[in-house]
């Protein structure tokens, strides 16, 4: 295990645990949590020495404005301000010169198939390099930093590259109760701004997918053993769909669109899904196309954002459903 040298990891894994204020942190709890995610990235836990004197840098040299206070005769430690977070930290010279490595290491993959993603990664890596040393007024990102259940996407990453095994507390939006699920993590996917887990469920011999946004709490299963990925191609998974949910029975239909004049160059340069596919344009400039994509709930939602600038022309099936929703709609405007 490596010499732990970095300082700066260390800092963030407070800074996840101070900015959730709805749990008391104190010198234990949070010297258990740093070393935990120390021993994910299989670097060498630290001491009270140590502790002490990470929070007493991160007090001086970064203005973190953390408090401690007594409570039951312990000491705790919190953020005073609930806005503060050590993540929004600029990068310093030495880790801009890192991202710059990196980006030209991850551009020699550029191109290769199965690696089409990686263009969208390097070309923000880039450009958030510039942004540090640069004026932040020239570029700006889409960003989720009031996302819930973002400090669980780096411990997830790491359970999946480790090859742990997870308990998680999971409390669906439309569920008072919490619930464990026991899972072996495989893949992290993003979609709008939204993070989610796919991992093996042994209890049902499947694939479940999980919001990270509402995920309570992770706990790892030491020994659990790991149960390897060779059943499922993520590459394969997401092909046919639009978002992330997906029923394991389902198959991709035939789905044809007519949008408007105003919204034709939009689609032609910005497909819904990489098997879009052009059929006609009309005398007045409506664009019909055509996808073969799996229905769920992420399709229907990218259709209404288009709002009276699309009509679903096929299948019937679907044409209903949209019909039933915007009567729904309707009958609350009425």
């Amino acid at each position: 295990m490596p010499p732990n040298k970095k300082p700066r990891i260390r800092y963030l894994a407070y800074d996840r645990c101070l900015m959730n204020s709805a749990k008391k942190w104190g010198y234990q709890e949070l010297l258990d949590y740093v070393n935990k995610d120390l021993t994910y990235r299989k670097m060498e836990p630290i001491g009270r020495t140590t502790f002490y004197s990470d929070i007493r840098d991160m007090e001086v040299e970064f203005n973190a404005p953390i408090e401690k206070y007594r409570e039951g005769g312990r000491v705790f430690y919190r953020y005073t301000d609930p806005d503060y977070s050590f993540a929004n930290q600029p990068l310093n010279e030495e880790e801009i010169e890192h991202i710059k490595d990196a980006v030209l290491i991850l551009s020699r993959f550029s191109g290769l198939p199965g690696f089409e993603w990686m263009d969208d990664v390097i070309s923000k890596l880039e450009l958030g390099t510039f942004e540090e040393v640069g004026d932040p007024n020239i570029i700006s990102f889409e960003s989720s930093e009031f996302l819930k259940g973002k400090e669980f996407i780096g411990p997830i990453f790491h359970a999946i590259t480790e090859k742990q095994v997870l308990k998680i507390l999971y409390q669906k939006f439309d569920d008072t109760t919490v619930k464990e699920h026991l899972i072996h993590p495989y893949h992290l996917k993003e979609y709008d701004s939204r993070w989610y887990v796919l991992g093996y469920l042994p209890k049902h011999d499947t694939l479940i997918t999980l919001s990270v946004d509402r995920i309570v709490e992770i706990i790892i299963q030491i020994n659990a053993g790991f149960i390897e990925n060779t059943r499922f191609d993520f590459m394969a998974h997401f092909e046919d769909l639009i978002g992330v949910r997906k029923d394991n029975e389902a198959e991709p239909i035939k789905i044809k669109l007519k949008f408007s004049p105003l919204m034709a160059d939009y689609v032609k340069t910005k497909p819904l899904h990489g098997s879009q596919k052009k059929i006609s344009i009309d005398e007045d400039g409506s664009l019909i196309v055509s996808i073969e994509v799996i229905p769920n709930f992420e399709l229907e939602n990218l259709l209404f954002s288009y709002k009276d600038e699309v009509e679903v022309l096929e299948p019937i099936t679907l044409r209903n459903r949209m019909q039933e929703i915007i009567e729904s709609m309707s009958r609350k405007y009425s």
